[in-house]
């Protein structure tokens, strides 16, 4: 069993990156989506193997489909099972990222995915002045409807999605983009994610980065990670800080 945050050694590590962090002025906090902010990976998983399925004509269990395509973005996704089965279209692709994308809504439409434990650290953050924004695989439209949903649309001052970069994780490029578009400099940004990409690309970018044990594809993560938390929750900045990092100093 991965380690969790629960666990004394990686609360040491969680404590320790929450002090240094704290006490850089030019700190940010960037999010991955689905599966982080979004706690959605097993909704999409499970779309995603019945589209296969129907359109495609593949069986993919859940377990397979979380080893193949976590981290990597919707796009990536849609292309790389259109290869696998098919001659493959440019059409196709777009068809079941279309199709995706209407089933989803229909579903975070009727129920925010987005856990209190998220939306209390996001305004939490926030209160305190925290720069914060979202770097994701996942297409806009996705985004915006469940931060809508969510009543957090104005949380964020960046917003970087697949139509914003040409590479997606494990590549830098979206987390370097929205450092960019914060404003501050990577190496004061600490980011949450979800997947080993993900994790890889945080810290290629020179960021900090607190995995979220959401489907239990962590095995990887502590080592690869800063630290390691079980959900997202107010408390993991608190430690030590009971009021917002910048309210503490009368910012």
């Amino acid at each position: 069993m991965p380690a969790t945050s629960t666990e004394p050694s990686e609360r040491r590590r969680l404590e320790r990156l929450v002090d240094r962090w704290a006490t850089d002025p030019g700190r940010a906090v960037i999010f991955d989506f689905n599966g982080t902010l979004s706690d959605d990976e097993g909704t999409l998983c499970r779309l995603y193997v019945e589209l296969f399925d129907e359109v495609l004509g593949w069986k993919i269990s859940e377990e397979e489909y979380l080893e193949r395509f976590a981290g990597k973005s919707d796009r990536e996704i849609v292309a790389e099972a259109v290869a696998a089965t098919t001659a493959g279209s440019a059409r196709l692709v777009e068809a079941l990222l279309c199709q995706r994308r209407e089933r989803y809504a229909e579903i975070v439409t009727t129920s925010s995915p987005v856990t209190s434990g998220a939306a209390e650290l996001v305004r939490w953050l926030r209160s305190g002045g925290i720069p914060l924004g979202i770097v994701t695989g996942a297409q806009r439209a996705d985004v915006r409807l469940v931060l809508e949903g969510s009543k957090l649309s104005d949380a964020f001052g960046a917003l970087v999605t697949e139509e914003d970069v040409e590479r997606g994780k494990p590549d830098p490029e979206g987390f370097l983009l929205g450092a960019s578009r914060l404003g501050v400099t990577p190496s004061a940004v600490v980011v949450f994610e979800d997947s080993l990409f993900g994790v890889r690309a945080a810290r290629s970018a020179g960021m900090s980065c607190i995995a979220v044990q959401g489907t239990g594809r962590v095995e990887a993560l502590p080592a690869e990670a800063d630290a390691l938390v079980g959900s997202l929750s107010a408390g993991i900045f608190s430690v030590g800080h009971p009021r917002p990092p910048d309210a503490q100093q009368g910012g």
